[in-house]
């Protein structure tokens, strides 16, 4: 049979004979040496593909900038899941997000069954992949009308978050995507169970990182969540960016990135902030591939989106999604349908190999009109520089040490080189100031060329627990959680995707009874006194019972309280409701802040 092997550009590389024997299945042909990139193979009408990777390994683990979407128990058969995870790491991803379904893992109260959900993870660890797990919705039997998708007591999240963190993710993600589910749940409800599932992980017996959930946009409800403080109980801040599906032409950046991060500014928090999720939507037909010039616009974005979110101060990204997903006529793996590699999957190879450490130093200089430019420091004492452009323009390689195009493949020494709407990277020694030692990626020996980065190693990495430490230990205060419990007929309207006009709050009466839950998460009864905040605008709240509780440790305990409003109130709008809670030794709870409006 005839045999074919061509680029990601269509140039054929290579072609001949093959002879498959009588019985057999398939035969061995050798092949020229192939720069880095992405080929197909074609022999008498049916087409495979492989990648070439680059000859330098990317940083790997938990001290890499890079990582993928995987959900792998949905996504990738278990007779796969190894030499999945290999491919994974091969191209240079250090982490995966990762999840499973809590229905099924706890079928039943206390019931639980994670084995399948724990080989997982220690398959993925054992590849050399650091694991981000999510938190799914709760099962049924937790859930009330009320609380939907939330659990209706706290302690089940408490419970749950720890037995997840026994599996030894590097860190666990507490949802995704609150903010644009089609359920009723509210800010401060999200963050009261972000606050239980936190204490929960942090009571492991080796906790990880605890990442807040995977914010879609910005808006009310991630501003509810904020102003209950729970960027104190956790030590990731994380969001998701996607491209307008409606622009025209190829995927953009969005600004989600700069609004996430002007947001944490605003709050004062003082931690790093991860793209969870960023992807390109490629329409396709189920059962069918992305066409040719689908491929490399999404080779494309991978590389730009990469680059643009370290270079807006993100301290990992990751790409949605690793293997093959069709979701909604939208196709979004890195793989085709076979498990084979697409040309992203080689685009994200090379970017990982020669950004080494990834950290970004600045927007390039003096570039001409058109041209976009980020530099950044690999560790290896060397700055790399991304350059693209929508329409061909020649640049001079002054300076340059060594030029490489989207795949990783070095161009020829001495030349011009085109920046054009695929990226390529420019390569120069850095100056000592731009290379510190540091535990991430200490500098490349001074023997090693910066312009021959096959000739150099890999950046040395330190131990996961050394560079990824959780805060430190929570006060008693801040053990104890409040959630303030509606009845189901005074639910806020619901979000819609998000975009929900307002009101957003609590839909209340005239005269609306309502209860706050205070939970003691901590290994020691307290002494809680809870008291409303005055909320002006003609509305009165007035406890119902003794404020001054006593919580046992893992217990719950409901103050009721009833919420007036006067004649002088305007419907349909907003207001404020906040709750606040001390110790006996006046240590201050962290509030309970919601929306309420008079229907």
């Amino acid at each position: 049979m005839r045999y074919e092997v061509g680029d990601h550009h269509g140039r054929r590389v290579a072609t001949g004979l093959a002879a498959v024997a009588a019985g057999d299945v398939h035969t061995t042909v050798t092949l020229p040496a192939l720069a880095p990139g992405h080929y197909r193979v074609t022999a008498d009408g049916v087409t495979g593909r492989f990648a070439c990777l680059p000859a330098r390994p990317a940083v790997t683990g938990p001290a890499a900038r890079f990582g993928v979407n995987v959900w792998a128990s949905s996504l990738v058969p278990p007779s796969r899941l190894a030499e999945f995870a290999f491919a994974l790491r091969d191209m240079g991803a250090g982490w995966v997000r990762d999840g499973q379904s809590w229905p099924a893992a706890e079928p039943a109260p206390g019931d639980y069954d994670t084995g399948p959900h724990d080989r997982r993870t220690r398959t993925l660890r054992a590849h050399g992949l650091a694991v981000l797990d999510v938190l799914s919705p709760a099962p049924e039997w937790a859930m009330t009308d009320a609380s939907l998708p939330l659990p209706a007591d706290l302690r089940h999240a408490y419970r749950y978050a720890r037995r997840l963190a026994a599996a030894a993710p590097e860190a666990l993600q507490l949802s995704n995507e609150p903010d644009v589910d089609t359920t009723r749940s509210t800010g401060d409800a999200h963050a009261a169970f972000v606050k239980a599932a936190a204490l929960g992980i942090r009571a492991a017996h080796e906790p990880c990182l605890v990442v807040l959930p995977g914010i879609a946009q910005t808006g009310p409800f991630q501003d509810l969540m904020l102003a209950n403080d729970v960027v104190r109980y956790a030590d990731v801040w994380a969001f998701h960016g996607y491209p307008d599906p409606t622009e025209p032409g190829e995927p953009r950046f969005p600004g989600t990135a700069d609004e996430q991060h002007e947001l944490a500014r605003r709050h004062e928090a003082d931690i790093p902030l991860w793209m969870t999720e960023c992807g390109a939507f490629q329409k396709a037909r189920p059962g069918t591939d992305l066409t040719p010039e689908q491929e490399i616009a999404q080779a494309r974005y991978v590389v730009r989106s990469m680059v643009e979110g370290l270079a807006a101060g993100n301290d990992r990204q990751f790409w949605f999604a690793g293997p093959p997903l069709h979701d909604d006529g939208i196709y979004f793996g890195l793989l085709d349908r076979d498990f084979c590699p697409l040309p992203a999957y080689s685009a994200f190879a090379a970017l990982t190999s020669l950004l080494g450490a990834a950290r970004f130093t600045g927007p390039a200089p003096l570039l001409p009109d058109g041209v976009r430019g980020f530099v950044f420091d690999s560790g290896r004492g060397e700055l790399v520089t991304v350059v693209w452009a929508e329409r061909p323009v020649r640049l001079d390689r002054c300076g340059a040490g060594a030029a490489y195009d989207i795949m990783g493949r070095r161009l020829p020494a001495g030349r011009p080189v085109t920046a054009s709407r695929d990226p390529l990277y420019l390569t120069s020694p850095a100056p000592p100031a731009a290379s510190p030692a540091s535990p991430e990626a200490p500098p490349a020996p001074t023997a090693a060329s910066p312009a021959s980065p096959e000739a150099s190693p890999p950046p040395r990495v330190a131990s996961p627990r050394a560079l990824l430490r959780p805060r430190a230990r929570l006060s008693p205060a801040e053990h104890i959680v409040l959630a303030q419990r509606f009845p189901a007929r005074n639910a806020a309207p619901g979000k819609e995707d998000g975009d929900a006009p307002p009101p957003h709050g609590y839909r209340l009466g005239r005269r609306t009874r309502m209860t706050v839950d205070v939970y003691n998460f901590g290994d020691t009864a307290r002494r809680v006194t809870v008291a409303a905040r005055p909320m002006g605008g003609a509305w009165t709240v007035r406890a119902e019972q003794e404020t001054r509780i006593r919580v046992p440790a893992g217990g719950r305990v409901g103050v009721n309280f009833t919420l007036l409003s006067s004649s002088s109130v305007a419907r349909r709008t907003d207001r404020r409701l906040a709750f606040r809670a001390t110790l006996d030794d006046r240590s201050e709870v962290p509030a309970s802040v919601a929306l309420i409006h008079l229907r």
